[in-house]
């Protein structure tokens, strides 16, 4: 269909959708709006602010502004004549991004609203009408929550570019109230200026130049866009990729969402990322103007940023299936769009997050657990103890990079970077074939196989620098990693999954290799930038706060220990005698993988708040135990999370118990008359536990004291 003929068909359904309506020719009134400012209502952002030039020709806010109650009843057009030389330097050829439309409301409503672009055609001496139809935006329904003035920004679907002045059009669908509005704003120059502002309800009557119907001045109706060629057809155009989540997954929140730009050559500039329930219309979460992403080579800085993400605050949201979206911009204003869909959304996940204690407390006699939810809905919480070990080992193997990456015939001259070889780059590769390994040795052989036939570790990594475009970019960037490893995945078997977080600490790194069973890498920001496999931990804390890590590193093929630390919200590793920071975490496990833990017991009822209470009994002295809880909510979800702390009862002494045998008898006699009578060898705990009867003096009175305690006539002593 021509542009003409689109035309000729939109005047034709504005005629078939007014039939039913009568305009009044002239408004009755204009009233002036109070408001100071229109807030702005934006369905799909589209330009980054320091792109951007309004094309406009009203005076705006600046001059007062006039709304025309019971004017607008519904499917008509608006246009409005714009000249970007007037607003713009070196204004052409202007790329169009957005329309704006003021509109004013007396009381929430929503109403569905587009947007296009034609040009002009002469009507006489320094007067235009609407002429051939450029492009028509989709139809967005908006939601208007409150009565006021209201920004109402429509995008294009596709930017489009002109070299001259040209007319903005603003389509009303519906139907209006008009008790509700909208009704449409003009500035208040108070001398209207004819070939400027139309409107159009019926193809009889055409085009009507308001400044002949007693409109007070100008629509307040403009465009944003970038002036001077920004968008030149020798461009790549933007392109994106979802990175995380998922299509067809059931995800708790709050999330992240992360998308890759696959230009390759930076061409977007921002992100903007949007939502949309079942049957509805899309909502923005928030843009990302910062897209710099890491590269981790193994020998340079890695640089520091996230790449294209957006944390996600899903609490606001209902429980249900959603689409996502990530609309991709240029400078130019060109765009692309990406969706994915079926994504089953629990804002509330039934995460009983344990308060009291802390990771890292000690603990001796009973221990209260005291747990919280988000989910409104949970049936119960489960509670388990994982026994964890002093010197943990996951079991995973190691390989050295610099036996891979050859590109000269010779693979065992070291494949250094200063040869023109790979090698040295390997690091992402490398550690993500062990953390892989660890599962082919659990039994999943289908990730290292092809067609039947089994592969080594070495093959392995090969297969993920090609994946991970190692070669190409003398490095791995993390969003290459993750999405290759995921495609890796996928086509060898799709039997295990995985997952991310940013910025963990020391308390869920161990989380997730020890008490979860995971195959864990992480990768470290600095210089050099760096991936490492998590093969487990050495010891628990140091003096000065720190741990110790097991780290299976790509660079040496090599285990060592690491020491890592807790620092605000993040964690840091001693790498290369240097602290750096832990950017992000990938593990990779087995679907439906268990783990074997002790059931302590059940918390059936939330309604007092959700604690469970425990007497530990037959536990080994300063050894390490995860407190694991799991709730479900009542469709079945499950959702989980841990602590680690001490057994220590080195301080805890039952009273009368002076050699720790547990009881408190005629041997315990025996060592306080021992140690008061002849200086032998004090009570366990120190020497101030031999004052039994508890007046601060130790002598007989003492011993006479226990004696009585035996024989029933005293209380049990102080200490």
């Amino acid at each position: 269909m021509s542009r003409r003929a689109i035309t000729a068909f939109l005047l034709a359904f504005i005629l078939i959708q007014a039939s039913a309506f009568a305009k009044t020719p002239v408004p009755q009134t204009a009233n002036r709006v109070t408001t100071v400012e229109a807030r702005k209502i934006n369905v799909a952002p589209s330009l980054a602010t320091a792109d951007t030039c309004i094309v406009r020709n009203d005076e705006g806010e600046t001059s007062g502004l006039f709304y025309y109650p019971n004017w607008v009843i519904g499917n008509e057009l608006y246009k409005n004549y714009l000249d970007p030389s007037l607003s713009c330097d070196s204004a052409y050829p202007y790329t169009i991004s957005e329309v704006h439309m003021f509109l004013y409301y007396f009381a929430p409503s929503e109403d569905t609203f587009s947007v296009d672009i034609e040009l002009p055609d002469p009507a006489g001496p320094n007067c235009y009408l609407p002429g051939e139809l450029v492009t028509v935006s989709s139809a967005y329904a908006v939601p208007i929550g409150e009565a006021g003035l209201w920004d109402v920004v429509i995008p294009l679907d596709t930017p489009v570019s002109v070299d001259g002045p040209f007319f903005a059009g603003f389509f009303i669908h519906n139907q209006v109230d008009t008790l509700v509005g909208p009704t449409v704003i003009t500035d208040s120059v108070l001398s209207p200026e004819a070939c400027i502002s139309y409107n159009i309800w019926d193809a009889d009557t055409g085009w009507v130049d308001l400044a002949t119907r007693g409109f007070i001045g100008r629509l307040v109706m403009f465009v944003s866009g970038v002036p001077g060629g920004g968008g030149s057809s020798t461009d790549p155009r933007p392109g994106i990729r979802f990175v995380a989540p998922q299509s067809d997954t059931v995800l708790f929140g709050p999330l992240t969402l992360w998308v890759e730009d696959t230009t390759g050559v930076g061409v977007v500039d921002y992100v903007s990322f949007q939502y949309a329930p079942r049957n509805g219309s899309f909502v923005e979460i928030g843009q990302d103007h910062d897209g710099f992403t890491p590269l981790r080579n193994g020998l340079d800085y890695s640089g520091s940023g996230d790449g294209f993400t957006i944390d996600w605050d899903t609490s606001p949201i209902d429980e249900d299936f959603y689409t996502l979206r990530a609309v991709a911009y240029d400078t130019a204003g060109r765009s692309e769009v990406i969706d994915i869909g079926n994504i089953y959304i629990e804002p509330t996940p039934p995460t009983p997050k344990i308060t009291s204690p802390a990771n890292g407390a000690e603990f001796c006699n009973d221990v209260n657990l005291l747990m919280t939810t988000d989910d409104e809905d949970l049936s119960f919480m489960d509670i388990f103890r994982y026994d964890a070990q002093l010197d943990y080992s996951a079991g995973l193997t190691t390989l050295d990079q610099n036996t891979l990456g050859d590109s000269n015939g010779n693979p065992a001259d070291g494949n250094h970077a200063y040869n023109g070889e790979f090698g040295d780059y390997y690091c992402a590769p490398v550690a993500s074939a062990i953390v892989l390994k660890l599962w082919y040795d659990r039994g999943y052989f289908a990730l290292m196989s092809d067609g039947g036939t089994t592969f080594g570790i070495d093959t392995l990594a090969e297969k993920l620098a090609v994946e991970f475009r190692t070669r190409e970019n003398l490095g791995t960037y993390d969003e290459d990693l993750f999405f290759g490893l995921r495609k890796y995945i996928a086509e060898h078997g799709h039997q295990v999954q995985m997952h991310f977080e940013r910025n963990p600490d020391y308390y869920l790194l161990r989380n997730w290799v020890e008490n979860e069973e995971r195959s864990v890498m992480i990768a470290l920001g600095g210089t050099p930038g760096v991936w490492l496999a998590v093969d487990g931990f050495r010891g628990w804390q140091q003096r000065d706060g720190s741990f110790y890590i097991t780290a299976s590193v790509p660079a040496t093929g090599t285990k060592i220990d690491l020491p890592i630390r807790n620092n605000a919200s993040t964690c840091e590793v001693l790498h290369n005698i240097t602290w750096q920071r832990v950017d992000l975490m990938v593990s990779v496990v087995a679907k439906g993988w268990t783990v074997s833990r002790t059931i302590l017991g059940t918390d059936n009822d939330g309604s007092d708040g959700w604690s469970f209470d425990w007497t530990p009994s037959g536990l080994a002295e300063d050894n390490l135990y995860f407190f694991h809880t799991q709730g479900k909510d009542a469709i079945g979800l499950y959702s989980s999370s841990a602590i680690l702390m001490t057994y220590n009862c080195s301080q805890v002494f039952t009273p009368g118990d002076y050699n720790s045998d547990g009881l408190a008898d005629i041997y315990d006699l025996l060592t306080l008359q021992d140690y008061i009578t002849r200086k032998g060898i004090p009570p366990s705990g120190g020497e101030y536990r031999a004052d039994a009867n508890g007046d601060n003096s130790i002598n007989l009175a003492d011993i006479v004291y226990y004696i009585n305690f035996l024989f029933g006539s005293t209380l049990p002593p102080h200490y």
